[in-house]
C-alpha cells in the first residue's frame, strides 16, 4: 500500500468515525422512539413533525449545501459542522418548550446539509483512487456504523441506569453533545484538507442549470424512493414495543445492533461487491431485491409474541440490505459519468430530491399509528415502504440501462 493510499485511508478513517455521530440526535427516535415521547410529554405526529420539520430543513438546504462543498475547505466546513451540532445537542438536553425543539431541530438541519452532508461524500469520492471507490463509499458507512455502536450502547447503558426516562434521556443528550464538539476541535488538527487536483469552474448560476440535467432528477429518483425504506426501518422499534410486548431497553439495544453491527456489514459487504463487479447499480439491484423480500414478509408474518424472534431477524436481513444500498449508491457518480468538480453540486441536487421524504414520511407514518393504533397502522406503513422499494427497482433498471446506452 502506497504511502498516499494509506494517508486516504487513515483520513477516512476520521470522517467515519466523527460521522457516526451527524444524525444521532434528530434522529433519536429510531432506538428511544416511546422514551423520547415521554420525554417531551407529546405524541406520535408531533414527534413526526419534529422530524419532518428537520427534513424540510434539510431539503431547502442540501442544493446551496452542494455549492458550499465545492467551494470552501471541506476541513474549515466540517469543523464548524460539529461544533455547532455539539451546542444545538446541549440546548436539546434542557428538554425547552415544543417550539423550541422544533426550532432547534430545523437549525440543525440547516447545519448538517450546509456544511456536512455534501462535504463529507464529495471528500470520500475524492480520497478513492478510482479501483477502491466502493471500498471506500462502504467502509465509510460502515465505519459510521461502527463508532456509532460503541458510543450508542455506552448511551444506553447509561440510559438503563435511570428509572425516570426523561433523566436518561437528559444524559443520552448530553454524551451525544459533548462528543460532537470534541470531535469539532480535534479535527483541526487531525484532518488534512482534502483538496481535488481538478480546478473548479463552478457558479452559483450552476446551482440552477445542473437541474436541466436528466441524469441528476433520475438519480435523485433513485433515492428518493430507496431512502423510503431507510428511515421507515425506525418504526420497528415501536413495532416490537407495541404489539410483541418488547421492552423500551431490550428494543433499543437490539436496534442499536441492527444499525450498527449488521449495518457495518451491509455496507462493506456492498462496497466490496461493487468493487468486485464493476458496477454499483448491479449491487444495489440485488440489495433491493432483499429489501422487497423483508417488507412482504413483514406484511405475511402474523402479530403473535411467539413470533418474535422471526421479525427480529427479518428486521436483520432489511438493516443488511438497507445499509448496503445506503452505503454505495453515491459511489455510482463516477459511473454515469459524473465528473470530480462537480460532485458537490450533483449530490446537493440529488440529496434536495432524494430526502424529500423527511419533509412528510414521519408525520405521515404518525398519522396512520395514531388513528390506527396497533396492527393495521404498522401494516399501512409497511404497505408504503414497499410500493416505494418497488419503484426503486424499477429506477435503477432505468438507471442502469440508460448509462449502458450513454457508453
Amino acid at each position: 500500500m502506497s504511502k498516499k493510499l494509506s494517508k486516504n485511508w487513515i483520513t477516512l478513517l476520521i470522517l467515519a468515525l466523527a460521522g457516526g455521530l451527524v444524525f444521532k440526535i434528530p434522529y433519536l427516535k429510531y432506538s428511544y422512539y416511546d422514551a423520547l415521547i415521554e420525554a417531551l410529554q407529546i405524541d406520535d405526529i408531533q414527534l413526526g413533525v419534529l422530524t419532518s420539520s428537520f427534513g424540510i430543513a434539510s431539503m431547502v438546504c442540501y442544493f446551496p449545501g452542494g455549492w458550499v462543498a465545492d467551494k470552501f475547505k471541506a476541513k474549515n466546513l466540517l469543523c464548524f459542522s460539529f461544533i455547532a451540532q455539539g451546542l444545538l445537542g446541549l440546548i436539546y438536553s434542557t428538554f425547552p418548550n415544543y417550539n423550541i425543539v422544533l426550532l432547534i431541530h430545523i437549525a440543525y438541519g440547516a447545519v448538517v446539509c450546509l456544511t456536512y452532508w455534501s462535504v463529507a461524500i464529495k471528500a470520500v469520492r475524492l480520497l478513492a483512487t478510482g479501483e477502491d471507490i466502493g471500498k471506500m463509499f462502504g467502509f465509510w458507512e460502515g465505519g459510521k456504523q461502527i463508532s456509532g455502536l460503541i458510543i450508542s450502547y455506552t448511551a444506553l447503558a447509561i440510559f438503563a441506569r435511570f428509572d425516570v426516562e426523561r433523566i436518561g434521556m437528559t444524559w443520552i443528550l448530553i454524551i451525544y453533545s459533548s462528543i460532537l464538539i470534541s470531535i469539532g476541535i480535534l479535527l483541526l488538527f487531525l484532518l488534512k484538507n482534502v483538496e481535488s487536483t481538478e480546478k473548479s469552474a463552478i457558479s452559483l448560476k450552476d446551482m440552477f442549470t445542473i437541474s436541466k440535467e436528466p441524469k441528476a432528477w433520475i438519480f435523485g429518483l433513485m433515492v428518493f424512493t430507496a431512502y423510503h425504506f431507510h428511515i421507515g426501518m425506525n418504526l420497528i422499534t415501536p413495532y416490537l414495543t407495541r404489539l410483541f410486548n418488547v421492552s423500551s431497553t431490550k428494543a433499543s439495544g437490539i436496534s442499536m445492533f441492527m444499525l450498527y453491527v449488521v449495518g457495518f456489514f451491509g455496507a462493506a459487504v456492498a462496497g466490496t461487491l461493487v468493487d468486485k463487479f464493476k458496477s454499483t447499480l448491479k449491487v444495489v439491484t440485488y440489495m433491493l431485491v432483499l429489501a422487497v423480500l423483508s417488507l412482504v414478509l413483514y406484511l405475511i408474518v402474523p402479530v403473535n409474541i411467539n413470533f418474535t424472534f422471526i421479525i427480529i431477524t427479518l428486521w436483520g436481513l432489511a438493516q443488511f440490505s438497507n445499509f448496503a444500498i445506503r452505503g454505495v449508491y453515491f459511489s455510482s457518480l463516477g459511473e454515469i459519468g459524473v465528473p470530480k468538480e462537480r460532485t458537490g453540486l450533483f449530490i446537493g441536487f440529488a440529496s434536495f430530491i432524494g430526502f424529500i421524504p423527511d419533509t412528510y414520511f414521519h408525520m405521515l407514518t404518525g398519522f396512520f399509528l395514531g388513528k390506527y393504533p396497533g396492527q393495521f397502522g404498522f401494516k399501512l406503513c409497511f404497505i408504503y415502504m414497499l410500493v416505494m422499494t418497488v419503484l426503486c427497482l424499477l429506477v435503477v433498471s432505468y438507471l442502469k440501462n440508460k448509462y449502458k446506452i450513454e457508453n
